[in-house]
């Protein structure tokens, strides 16, 4: 596709690394876009790359021809997202105070404030849609430490789904990792998901009872966390790049051969 070809603006403004087009979307209509001077909220805008002026937050916004891929170990109590109104430290300042500028890179998908482990960073946004959209079911593996051992009435609970807030949470599988000891107080379970709903082992958990300790991300698609230590990232490798593309894409022509 040539620069005088008109494409549409989320397109454009997920290739500039500001996210999926959902999230360009949510820019859109925001108000905070603006081509040639002119704020832009219609989602079916197109713009001639090259030749109008897009703006976010004041400044220009350009293609990004060179698409990163990071692995990060997300410690607990840090924030993922740009800027948090209470102050808390974030990704971004965890990293730039360790001498990364990643301000450029999206996250894929989130952790809460006190849960830790692996976070996939990104400029292309393309990718970011595939791996987070709910319908395209990408893996994730959950590590989660609690108070007491579930019986098989929880774990079928956990996988046949549990209401919350007008929603139906599901795990695919649950396993037990811990060690087996007669004055065990803490309980180490291992547990998958192909959702990505806000809190959602937390918020199954609370429905049971359970109290959470700990709660860490070991694997995303088919990128695990390894050795990794808390604030550690690292380049993705070309093999993980190539797979997690292709699991993006083969879920997404699973998902639009049911419609």
């Amino acid at each position: 596709m040539s620069d005088q070809e008109p494409v549409r603006l989320n397109k454009f403004l997920a290739q500039c690394g500001l996210g999926s087009r959902r999230k360009a979307d949510e820019l859109i209509e925001s108000g905070k876009i603006y081509v040639n001077g002119n704020r832009v909220t219609g989602l079916g805008s197109r713009i001639i790359p090259g030749k109008d002026k897009v703006e976010y937050r004041g400044k220009e916004v350009k293609r990004f021809h060179l698409l990163e891929y990071f692995a990060y170990y997300k410690p607990r109590n840090v924030m993922v997202t740009r800027m948090d109104p209470q102050g808390r430290e974030t990704i971004y300042d965890a990293l730039k105070n360790k001498g990364f500028d990643i301000e450029h890179l999206n996250y894929v998908g989130r952790l809460d404030f006190a849960s830790e482990g692996l976070l996939l960073l990104t400029n292309d946004g393309d990718l970011i849609h595939a791996l987070t959209h709910p319908r395209f079911q990408i893996k994730k593996v959950y590590r989660v430490k609690i108070d007491r051992p579930l019986d098989n009435q929880d774990r079928q609970k956990l996988i046949d789904g549990i209401e919350s807030e007008g929603q139906v949470l599901h795990a695919r599988e649950v396993r037990e990792i811990s060690e087996v000891t007669e004055q065990r107080k803490q309980f180490w379970y291992e547990l998958d998901l192909y959702e990505g709903k806000n809190r959602q082992i937390r918020r199954m958990f609370e429905a049971l009872g359970i109290l959470i300790g700990r709660l860490r991300r070991i694997q995303f698609g088919s990128v695990k966390l390894g050795e990794m230590k808390p604030g550690e990232i690292r380049p993705l490798s070309e093999r993980e790049i190539s797979s997690l593309k292709n699991s993006g894409y083969k879920n997404t022509q699973i998902s639009g051969s049911r419609k």
